[in-house]
């Protein structure tokens, strides 16, 4: 037996469907929790950076976020779930990011977006062993070629940032 065989508990594999299967819900729904502090993150080093370097790779962040919020959302009105789809990042996720400015604001958006980044690609890699849906497959493929890509440009700010 294996760690993602599914067992009468555990409700990452409830409501197989022709479509996908609970490990697919399960992620779409993750990964769209995941987004608001990411995104959170982001429009603060786009508004208040003082780094021209750290200003555009938030908005590149932030471009590629929504766009994956846009992809996660659709996901999950396949699976009927509008009012889930529906939540959008609140203003709680933004709270954490109103006294920072300068160097400490651009520090705590690099760790906010490298964690973001590994926990996703680790959630996307576990979508593709235990997934079934073709849909939530692509979502996951998408976001770890990106993440991948954003944590080679984390890498090369983190001289800037440091």
């Amino acid at each position: 037996m294996t760690a993602l065989e599914p067992t009468p508990t555990d409700p990452a594999h409830i409501a197989p469907r022709r479509d996908g299967n609970g490990v697919d819900l399960h992620y779409l729904q993750h990964a769209l929790a995941a987004l608001g502090p990411a995104m959170a993150a982001s429009r603060a080093a786009t508004v208040r950076s003082h780094d021209e370097d750290v200003r555009s790779l938030a908005r590149q962040a932030l471009s590629l976020q929504t766009s994956q919020l846009a992809a996660i959302s659709a996901g999950l009105l396949r699976w009927d779930r509008p009012k889930v789809a529906a939540r959008a990042p609140g203003p709680n996720d933004a709270e954490r990011w109103t006294g920072l400015h300068g160097a400490a604001l651009d520090r705590a958006f690099q760790v906010q977006l490298t964690a973001h980044a590994h926990a996703s690609i680790s959630a996307a890699r576990t979508e593709m062993v235990g997934g079934a849906s073709p849909h939530a497959r692509a979502i996951a493929e998408d976001s770890i070629r990106a993440q991948c890509q954003q944590l080679a440009a984390l890498h090369v700010l983190s001289p800037v940032v440091a």
